[in-house]
This record gives structure tokens, C-alpha cells and sequence, in this order.
């Protein structure tokens, strides 16, 4: 098996279609109704040639206890089925934050997540945010529905306290 990651600003509809049309609501949010963020990088992991799994990455600056902190939102983590339980999502993951940290040089790694994935992300590091985390929808700022978790870079603790997003979730 022969595996290769790629970065890319943006998918092809073949690359979409493989990685995300194959159910309804792979991500298991669609009854919230939220609204999200667009990626600025996407890695692609392609099994001999095929993309079999995705995370997209942005960056941005959130406020905790009104002090800003520089984060890569991680999201849009998924592996095709046929792929699943190789280790894939997690090469990819760790691939997203190592960028991250090194090239946009951010303090931490920021991501939503349902609460059977909690458990999977702490495994990678990630820790739960502990406090509430506001984030924005058309409508205005609400209290996300969703877990966060955070993966602080380098010698940083991630602080207690007060979250605002300042932007759609991702």
C-alpha cells in the first residue's frame, strides 16, 4: 500500500465526491443547522492514487478571557469507510498540526467535536475546553453546541476561562 499526503487550497469534484458523498450526514451534525467556516488548506491522503482521507485546516485568532490566541481550526476530518481503521485519519491529523505549528507558527490546535470522537482526539492530545465556547451564526452568537478541544503547541498551557470564536465554527 502506498500512501502519499498532498496539500491543496481546494478539491476537485472527484476528490469531494470520494470523500465526502458516500452517506448521509457522515460529519453527524446536520440536525444542529449550523453554519460553518471554510477551510484555507486542505491534506488529502491518497491510497494508491485515491484520496481515502481529508483535514482541512484554517487559521485564526479567538479570544480567551478577551486576550487573543492564535489557533489552526482543524475540521472536515473523515476517512472513506473502505479506508477506516488504519490509522489514516490519524497520520493526516498529526501531518495538519505539525504544519500548523511550524509554518503558521500558532499557539494551539482548535477543533469541534460530537461526542463519541472526544475520546479519539484525546488519544492524538487534544484536551477538552472545559468552559463555554461562543461562537457565530447568522442569526448571532450562540454557545456551541458541539465539544472543543484544543491541542496547545510548544511549552504553551491553554488557559481557563471565557471563549469567543469571533467567527462561524469550522
Amino acid at each position: 500500500m502506498l500512501t502519499e499526503i498532498k496539500q491543496a487550497e481546494s478539491l476537485s469534484d472527484a476528490e469531494q465526491q470520494k470523500l465526502f458523498g458516500w452517506g448521509e450526514d457522515i460529519f453527524g451534525v446536520q440536525p444542529l443547522i449550523l453554519h460553518w467556516r471554510h477551510k484555507d488548506v486542505r491534506f488529502v491522503l491518497y491510497e494508491n492514487g485515491a484520496p481515502v482521507s481529508h483535514a482541512g485546516i484554517l487559521k485564526h485568532s479567538i479570544n480567551v478571557n478577551g486576550e487573543p490566541v492564535s489557533v489552526a481550526g482543524l475540521g472536515g476530518v473523515v476517512t472513506v469507510p473502505e479506508a477506516q481503521r488504519k490509522g489514516l485519519a490519524r497520520q493526516l491529523v498529526q501531518h495538519a498540526m505539525r504544519f500548523a505549528e511550524s509554518e503558521w507558527e500558532v499557539d494551539a490546535g482548535l477543533l469541534f467535536c460530537r461526542p463519541p470522537m472526544v475520546t479519539y482526539y484525546e488519544a492524538l492530545g487534544w484536551q477538552l475546553v472545559e468552559s463555554q465556547v461562543i461562537i457565530e451564526q447568522p442569526s448571532g452568537k450562540i454557545a456551541s453546541p458541539l465539544h472543543v478541544m484544543v491541542l496547545p503547541f510548544g511549552k504553551m498551557t491553554w488557559p481557563a476561562g471565557s471563549i469567543e470564536l469571533q467567527s462561524l465554527p469550522w
